[in-house]
């Protein structure tokens, strides 16, 4: 099984999990790092919002925000400036 897939199935496990138990916030975290070492950037950020919801003074998941929203800023500054 190829990296790809094996994060996915990972992504996959969490996401049930997620399901059974959707206040923890761990199962937040570690699912968004799954999706950032994966490339969904935008997925990634929607599970460290919710680990801030659930633990606002979370620092990892702050730490996490605060590096995506570099990447979002720099990925997308030459899309308004043609």
């Amino acid at each position: 099984m190829d990296m790809h897939n094996r994060l996915q199935n990972e992504i996959d496990l969490l996401t049930t999990a997620i399901g059974e138990s959707p206040g923890d916030h761990k199962l937040y975290l570690e699912r968004g790092k799954l999706y950032h070492r994966n490339g969904a950037f935008d997925k990634a950020m929607n599970d460290f919002i919710r680990v801030q919801q659930l633990v606002p003074s979370h620092t990892e998941a702050g730490e996490y925000i605060a590096m995506l929203r570099e990447i979002f800023e720099f990925r997308y500054k030459d899309i308004y400036n043609p």
